[in-house]
């Protein structure tokens, strides 16, 4: 691919900077030598975390490995015993059955190996894009992009691609990003939107990269920004309050409320959160 897919872009110095920012150390360094991870908790780890928070994940994924480290163990079990093992994950009755349903074709077709291609990962059942891009970078070191939701605003941020999903903005990347850039890429911009760029109130003035970010130039010059979301809201809209962090003000005494029943709006998610334990 070539470097004119994107022109004007400096690939190079944004990774620095962000790899300097989040003491990442030399991202051209092959990412095998400092990072390799085991292809097969790559795989069952991303499926885990599906919709579910970093660290619920990462709890429940060393639970899970220590009794059942390989695809061997895992197609073997029986998913009444997994599901407590993933309890701090979303939804994990279901994905209690999706992952033993994944290794136990991991083991039917390819040996209880992981396999290293797109189309052989894809082939497998709860395996999308994203979690196969994960495998490859992560588990084989082999060049791909990972999106999830940090890679697809800030790449839409900063103006690489316009896009409306992370689907479409693999496609886009893999278009207008040097291969030499995919692999280090979702992991510095990961870091970067747990962080700064965060998807309400971005830390612009605190970002080293404002200056090569369409979204930064914008803001700083007073244009809109390319996405219409990224817009500052005016001083007290509820937008604005959400991205301060601030809360909504209750109505003065005897104000008349529109209310609903609590059958209309539906469990709350402290009571979601109870059944899900049942």
């Amino acid at each position: 691919m070539s470097a004119a897919a994107a022109p004007g872009f400096d690939f190079e110095r944004v990774l620095d900077r962000l790899a300097e920012l989040y003491h990442a150390g030399d991202w051209r360094v092959p990412y095998l030598r400092d990072h390799a991870e085991n292809p097969f908790q790559v795989l069952i780890g991303t499926i885990l975390s599906q919709r579910t928070r970093d660290e619920a994940t990462d709890v429940a994924s060393a639970r899970l490995f220590a009794r059942y480290p390989d695809a061997r163990g895992l197609a073997a079990a029986d998913p009444r015993a997994l599901a407590p093992l993933i309890r701090e994950v979303n939804f994990y009755p279901t994905k209690a059955r999706a992952i033993r349903d994944c290794a136990a074709e991991i083991v039917a077709r390819f040996g209880g190996e992981v396999p290293r291609t797109s189309e052989e990962l894809l082939s497998l059942p709860h395996v999308g894009p994203k979690t196969a891009n994960c495998v490859l970078v992560f588990g084989y070191g082999v060049p791909a992009i990972p999106v999830d939701t940090h890679v697809h605003r800030i790449a839409n941020r900063l103006g690489l691609v316009r896009t409306r999903t992370p689907e479409e903005t693999e496609v886009r990347l893999r278009a207008v990003v040097p291969e030499r850039y995919w692999i280090p890429l979702n992991p510095l911009l990961v870091q970067h939107g747990q962080n700064l760029c965060r998807p309400l109130g971005p830390r612009c003035p605190d970002c080293p990269i404002a200056e090569d970010c369409a979204t930064g130039r914008a803001l700083r010059s007073g244009r809109a920004p390319p996405r219409p979301q990224d817009r500052p809201r005016r001083r007290g809209s509820a937008g604005a309050r959400r991205a301060r962090g601030g809360r909504r003000r209750s109505p003065p005494r005897g104000t008349p409320t529109r209310s609903r029943s609590p059958s209309a709006r539906g469990p709350s998610r402290t009571a979601r959160r109870r059944s899900r334990r049942r």
